[in-house]
């Protein structure tokens, strides 16, 4: 008696599977693994009928039995096809991930691209145009200072020749900074190497760099990319971090490019970065790197500094 309740509470509890199956079918796009497993569940509920039947009439446990068998087998065929079509969904699911994280990374790439012609052109506008300007304004303040005699008159103009030379120091270095020449014309490796030398003097910091890229090329967004990383967490550890030792290693590997960046300063709890608040520029970082198909890694906890990997795979 208590397996026939049974037997009929799992043909009721399917059949209402079954319902509820077939009633989201339209949501699914009238997917056909759907419809597959909607008939499995009703199939379900019909065999527990024919197991029920084999309990309550042994006289026609034979016949019944056959149709609960071949109801077993059936089943099992439209749950495995039902599998096949979902593993078909999956697989499509994934190409389309795939072609969105590619296309991600295009609109990434181009985005910088661009950026980088920007700065480019901005940094030949400053270099061609107000340069040679800043150059015949202090020729004039010098044809000027040479030919007045007046004592207080002369302490102006080589207080403006000053001021002019410091003009033009400025504006070299704005223009560089906006677009390095030395990473256009020898590499990453000296590229950084500039950077680091002609930082503005800090007090009590220390900045070791150490990479076996010699001069070596890459493609421009990778060297562009890494470069303009590098610089970020540099000013981030001046800015914020209150770091007195930056050690960076830029490295060459069989499978691609790695970075590793570390100070000693005061660091910061990881999880802002988690929940999108100021993060220090990492979100921008991160969407650098994401670009190059890159992975990145960032290792922080208050008072023990920051640790970043950086790793660029070869195309």
């Amino acid at each position: 008696m208590t397996l026939k309740i049974a037997l009929i509470l799992s043909f009721v509890l399917q059949f209402a599977a079954a319902i509820i199956a077939f009633s989201l079918t339209k949501r699914t796009r009238t997917n056909i693994a759907w419809w597959l497993i909607s008939f499995g569940f009703l199939l379900m509920a019909i065999r527990r009928i024919f197991e029920f039947f084999q309990l309550s009439d042994p006289g026609s446990r034979l016949f019944t039995g056959m149709l609960s068998t071949w109801t077993g087998v059936l089943i099992s065929v439209l749950m495995l096809g039902s599998l096949i079509f979902i593993k078909r969904i999956f697989n499509i699911q994934k190409r389309m991930d795939d072609l969105r994280k590619a296309n991600e990374s295009r609109v990434l790439s181009a985005i910088m691209r661009t950026e980088e012609n920007e700065r480019l052109n901005f940094a030949k506008e400053l270099h061609d145009g107000l340069g040679p300007l800043l150059s015949s304004v202090k020729m004039a303040v010098s044809t000027a200072h040479t030919g007045n005699n007046n004592p207080q008159n002369k302490e102006v103009m080589i207080h403006a020749e000053k001021l002019i030379d410091e003009s033009i120091t400025s504006l070299k270095e704005i223009s560089n900074k906006l677009s390095p020449h030395v990473l256009n014309n020898f590499g990453l490796k000296k590229a950084v190497k500039s950077f680091i030398t002609h930082m503005a003097p800090v007090d009590n910091l220390n900045i070791n760099f150490d990479s076996n890229l010699g001069e070596k090329r890459y493609p421009y967004n990778t060297e562009v990319v890494l470069y303009r990383v590098i610089c970020e967490l540099i000013n981030n550890s001046l800015k914020h971090a209150e770091a007195r030792n930056i050690y960076i290693t830029l490295m060459d590997e069989a499978d691609g490019i790695r970075l590793d960046y570390l100070d000693d300063g005061i660091g910061f709890d990881s999880k802002i970065l988690d929940i999108g608040e100021k993060g220090m520029g990492f979100a921008n970082i991160r969407s650098r790197i994401k670009s190059l198909k890159g992975t990145i890694e960032i290792y922080s906890v208050p008072n023990e500094g920051v640790r970043v990997n950086v790793k660029i795979e070869k195309s």
